[in-house]
């Protein structure tokens, strides 16, 4: 008796260990509220785990578009992906029954790659605010953006939002390009918006002024900048030869 309850205790405690632990040999399929930890903060984005023809693929959501990735593979408790169209830029997470744990790296200019903490929780669908109230400011419309960074250059702009209650999605226009299929949420006068689709990483805070424009904060990889804007209808891009606050950082 006394042997046979010392080969139970071999098998079962590892068992148990392992449960404690929570990681498991495969990701859990379902959605995830994903965030990147930037220096302004967490960047979430939707991250959806599917099983497709045996294999797992990976589905990175923001606002009206759905970046599809194939190229996934689970290797000794972790789950490994290749962002399509840059072979650098890449996923590492340690696999638990509810959450990921691990890394992004991403190629930068020059060859440099940048990791960033990474971190995902099964069952969350919101981005920012669990809650948010149905009495919140009104972010929709067009607006004329200055960006100002940290050496104090200016970035003309033009944002477009469009919000559904506390849900805002939109675009942050620049002359070297959009920031694209940012989604976000309102709460009261504040606004956060991010986007990360396997390249690069945007996001802002944004709060209603007194005077009923905008004022905020923007990070990318490697940028910081603030930001104001005044509501303008007819806000259109200045034609500049270039911008200091390039939306590829």
């Amino acid at each position: 008796m006394h042997r046979l309850f010392l080969r139970l205790c071999v098998v079962v405690i590892p068992v148990i260990a392992l449960g404690c632990s929570g990681e498991v040999n495969e990701p859990t399929t379902g959605t995830y509220r994903a965030v990147l930890e930037l220096p302004g903060g967490e960047a979430p984005f939707g991250l959806h785990i599917a099983r497709e023809s045996g294999q797992f693929v990976l589905y990175l959501d923001n606002a009206k578009e759905r970046t599809k990735v194939t190229d996934v593979q689970v290797v000794d408790g972790e789950l490994r992906a290749t962002f399509p169209g840059n072979e650098k830029n890449s996923l590492r997470a340690k696999l638990k029954r509810k959450s990921l744990e691990g890394e992004v790296a991403l190629l930068q200019t020059g060859g440099e790659r940048q990791t960033i903490p990474f971190h995902a929780t099964l069952g969350e669908t919101h981005r920012f605010f669990a809650k948010t109230p149905t009495d919140n400011a009104d972010f929709s419309g067009r607006w004329a953006v200055v960006l100002t960074n940290g050496d104090g250059k200016t970035t003309p702009a033009v944002a477009l939002f469009d919000q559904q209650h506390g849900q805002l999605t939109g675009t942050v226009m620049t002359a070297a390009g959009d920031h694209r299929f940012l989604a976000g949420e309102v709460r009261d006068e504040e606004a956060q918006l991010s986007m990360f689709a396997g390249g690069p990483v945007h996001l802002y805070r944004l709060e209603v002024t007194d005077d009923g424009g905008l004022a905020g904060e923007y990070w990318g990889l490697k940028v910081h900048a603030t930001l104001v804007a005044e509501r303008n209808p007819d806000a259109e891009l200045i034609d500049a030869a270039a911008t200091d606050v390039q939306p590829s950082q």
